[in-house]
């Protein structure tokens, strides 16, 4: 009878433990959490619209005209804060240890580096700052705009 006894509780302790280990870390709390627009998000802006920022920066969010309203102050604080500044002292870091990495030819002239102007060599902070940190929408530069900038690409003033 001991033996039956000392068989249930170590089957009960088995089922209790493999049960606690089987739930998952990650948990859905109830409450509506959405991912579009100006919805609301139950944990609030902060969490939702750092969120839409990464998905963004992943390229993952798809073509987007502006920022959603309730993330405008957001971005404002990112954008003229200390975290937008450390996201590009890092991305600058890790494009010069690249760069200096390149098998480059033995001064034969012809080698070259080509950037996507319009993230990667100048700051759009400037631009955010004057259109509302992303709430009116992207205007997107005509040819002579495009020109423009190519002068001063040209001319050193960029």
């Amino acid at each position: 009878m001991d033996c039956c006894k000392f068989l249930l509780v170590i089957s009960l302790h088995s089922f209790l433990i493999s049960h606690a280990f089987s739930q998952s870390v990650i948990q859905i709390f109830p409450g509506r959490i959405e991912f579009a627009g100006d919805r609301k998000i139950r944990a609030g802006d902060e969490l939702y619209c750092d969120s839409w920022r990464f998905s963004v920066e992943t390229n993952d969010a798809g073509e987007w005209d502006s920022v959603p309203s309730r993330c405008v102050e957001f971005v404002q604080k990112y954008m003229t804060g200390e975290h937008y500044l450390s996201d590009s002292e890092i991305v600058s870091g890790y494009s010069l240890k690249h760069a200096k990495s390149a098998n480059v030819s033995a001064g034969d002239g012809k080698d070259a580096w080509v950037f996507d102007i319009d993230e990667t060599l100048l700051s759009n902070l400037p631009y955010y700052a004057a259109h509302g940190f992303g709430y009116w929408a992207y205007l997107a530069l005509n040819l002579d705009q495009k020109s423009s900038m190519k002068m001063l690409l040209t001319s050193g003033w960029i």
